[in-house]
């Protein structure tokens, strides 16, 4: 793969450059730099020697080779918001290479592994290998938010028999816990006017409010992060990928709970308080253990909105595999109504398992051990969703090594190029291994 180097961090760059986050649009599905990302992408995999195809809508995009059954490889192009005010070192969007890595928002989270597993497939061709199969590079462009890409893919285009996206880490992910997001509202007249968080699925880096000197007090004497921008307090926090919010430092609970020290008080305040604030394995709603192999269920808020029409709270959750869906929201709707609050579903994101003996387990994680001589990882349970649910035996295969540090959804995402160029290296195996005449 080493002959690709340049131009796998030439086509990575790329599509980085492109601010490919969601926008609301008269014109576009998810809005024009998400339409645009699209277009370079399968521009690039035009080149490479793909047959590519767009749907009319922008909905997404496929670039295939071969003929036969079909494989698929599900990655995204669009991204979470990013600001250099949250903590980047460079603007997100103008990638720079730094240290041996390349940084920039979707190096690691979807854009870079994309471009890899592209590579080692067209490095296959290049070397004169005959595929036995289809293998379609499916683009999806609304993972970050309600995956109405992949809704629509399956309504209208052929599902893979079998397949993987480039989405997590090595050696690969095989269960993925459910996802479910739901909207916690109170119609009654909030007690303080407040908004925070800009992602469903992120820890909330920042929460704003009107400047109030008890607010203030409450912040320092609690020592949280804030500053005052044009007559607002905006409280600041680390933001991590909400599968994880116990990584990260929530600037809405920051502030809700500043408010309640400032004597701000009302139902959805309270709630926060008493259930979310710092409890964000389910033990705010229930002592019950809810938990199986794949892990407990996980709370995050993400986003909240207090105004004049009322108070909405965004929040985000990871369901163990085993558990169901109707359990949970019975358990948070019995506790959200003693603080007189509605629940609302969302969107809901099925849990996937694909078996450890299974032949498409078994070629992939032979392909990862033959190239690495890793031999202690194991396969992992996620708490992320990534593609692999869309579609029944197919996993989430890499691109971020075990050793690597993961930045998805953070301050400064990047990832190593030599990292890079050894993920490409297992991708080529995989294909060999999964696609190809032996």
């Amino acid at each position: 793969m080493e002959r690709y180097r340049n131009e796998i961090i030439e086509n990575i760059c790329r599509l980085v450059a492109i601010p490919s986050v969601y926008e609301e649009s008269n014109s576009y599905l998810f809005g024009e730099p998400i339409d645009r990302c699209l277009d370079v992408a399968l521009g690039m995999m035009h080149k490479l020697g793909f047959h590519t195809y767009k749907a009319e809508d922008g909905a997404y995009g496929y670039a295939e080779l071969g003929e036969g059954e079909l494989f698929g490889v599900l990655g995204h192009i669009d991204v979470v918001s990013a600001r250099e005010e949250d903590g980047w070192e460079h603007n997100p969007f103008v990638p720079i290479i730094k240290e041996g890595c390349i940084c920039g928002r979707g190096v690691q989270d979807d854009k870079g592994p994309i471009v890899l597993a592209a590579y080692a497939l067209k490095s296959l061709i290049d070397d004169g290998y005959l595929l036995n199969k289809r293998v379609r590079f499916i683009f999806g462009t609304d993972e970050e938010t309600l995956w109405r890409c992949m809704s629509e893919y399956t309504k209208r285009e052929e599902a893979p028999k079998s397949g993987f996206t480039p989405d997590s880490t090595f050696p690969l992910t095989y269960a993925e816990k459910g996802l479910l997001q739901i909207l916690i509202k109170d119609a009654s007249t909030p007690a303080y006017h407040y908004y925070g968080g800009d992602s469903f699925n992120a820890v909330s880096a920042f929460a704003r409010c009107r400047r109030e000197m008890k607010i203030e007090e409450a912040l320092v004497k609690r020592g949280f992060s804030y500053h005052v921008e044009d007559d607002e307090i905006v409280v600041t926090g680390l933001t991590a990928h909400a599968k994880n919010p116990w990584k990260g430092i929530s600037a809405n609970l920051h502030l809700l709970e500043a408010l309640y020290e400032a004597g701000y008080v009302d139902y959805a305040i309270q709630f926060a308080c008493d259930i979310l604030n710092n409890q964000f394995k389910f033990e705010g709603f229930t002592a019950q253990d809810l938990s199986d192999f794949s892990g407990p269920v996980t709370v995050n808020l993400s986003k909240m909105n207090a105004n004049k029409d009322g108070t909405v709270f965004s929040v985000d959750l990871r369901l163990p595999v085993g558990q169901k869906k109707e359990t949970v929201l019975n358990i948070i709707r019995e506790v959200a109504s003693k603080y007189h609050l509605i629940v609302e579903e969302y969107d809901w994101l099925k849990p996937i398992h694909v078996p450890l003996g299974s032949e498409l387990v078994t070629q992939l994680l032979n392909a990862y051990r033959e190239i690495t001589g890793d031999i202690i990882s194991q396969p992992y349970i996620s708490a992320g969703a990534t593609y692999a649910r869309a579609f029944d035996n197919c996993v989430a295969f890499g691109a971020n090594l075990p050793a690597s540090p993961t930045s998805e959804h953070q301050p400064n995402e990047r990832v190593a190029i030599d990292d890079m160029m050894k993920a490409a290296e297992v991708y080529r195996a995989a294909f060999i291994k999964c696609v190809t005449h032996k």
